[in-house]
């Protein structure tokens, strides 16, 4: 494996589904060891994009590297091997009923060990080192008290870190985030923002890219933001050169204020936006 390559390498990457285009002409370039944002709209093509790089949607044209192996060239059991997803939803493989594939009723700790092979169930014994930093893991996401607790008991903020421990168990070369906070009120959306650094911290850290569609969500030490819509991605480039009223004007649809303060980015909606959104025949009045 090519480790000067980037972690990821997406040229014109098209994908349809039921007629319609979803992903149309997708180029991207993120360097191993960055930390990257990707922003955008909700029905943009995020998820759709995140689908393609774990190897669970096709392409229909264009290429696609991911850790220098090119996704329908390569082995994806392999691959996956190097790569972890955080999602929201089980919508990216798991099982309905289900917490991202894991049985409910599985204790923390087994539930991060099934992360070593990116197995759902444990299906064989684990040395000693596997188990102490599986609990390690589960101390430093904040969990440690939750150890003899059902996964399907945690709260939803609970779930999310303990998906990221289990993703972390093995620390992967690619990280993916794909709406890891969704749902979660502000004390959560910040506990799990914590997390991921902590976890950064706590081992090597992975090339990380974060798919989201709040700013606020976007960590203070982000090297790179990509700002997506219509299945396209708009532009890219550090915090400082895309995280600009015109631009996030033009990725959301409606016109925003920009502030920074401490690192961390906040959109304000002007007062007047609103009306832009409305067909021309309903401002009548207005």
């Amino acid at each position: 494996m090519n480790r000067s390559a980037p972690a990821i390498e997406a040229r014109d990457v098209r994908v349809t589904a039921h007629g319609h285009t979803i992903l149309d002409g997708v180029n991207l370039s993120l360097q191993r060891g960055e930390t990257a944002v990707l922003l955008g709209p909700n029905g943009c093509g995020k998820t759709t994009l995140a689908r393609v790089l774990m190897g669970y949607q096709p392409v229909r044209s264009g290429t696609l590297h991911v850790l220098d192996k090119t996704i329908g060239a390569t082995n994806l059991h392999e691959l996956r091997q190097h790569v972890r997803l955080v999602s929201s939803t089980t919508a990216l493989g798991g099982q309905s009923g289900t917490l991202n594939g894991l049985e409910t009723r599985m204790r923390p700790l087994a539930a991060v060990l099934t992360g070593i092979d990116g197995s759902l169930m444990l299906t064989r014994n684990l040395p000693s080192q596997d188990e102490d930093r599986a609990m390690h893991l589960l101390r430093v996401v904040g969990l440690g008290h939750r150890e003899t607790s059902a996964i399907g008991t945690l709260s939803t903020g609970e779930q999310r870190r303990l998906l990221l421990a289990r993703a972390m168990i093995r620390p992967p070369e690619l990280l993916l985030l794909d709406e890891a906070a969704a749902g979660l009120d502000v004390a959560g959306r910040e506990q799990m923002l914590l997390t991921l650094r902590l976890l950064m911290a706590a081992g090597d850290r992975p090339t990380v890219l974060m798919i989201t569609h709040h700013v606020e969500e976007m960590p203070p030490d982000t090297d790179r933001v990509f700002l997506m819509n219509s299945g396209r991605i708009l532009r890219s480039g550090t915090p400082a050169q895309v995280m600009t009223p015109e631009l996030l004007t033009e990725t959301f649809g409606c016109r925003v204020y920009v502030r920074k303060a401490s690192g961390r980015y906040t959109l304000e909606v002007l007062p007047e936006a609103w009306l832009d959104l409305l067909p021309e025949t309903d401002r009548i009045g207005l």
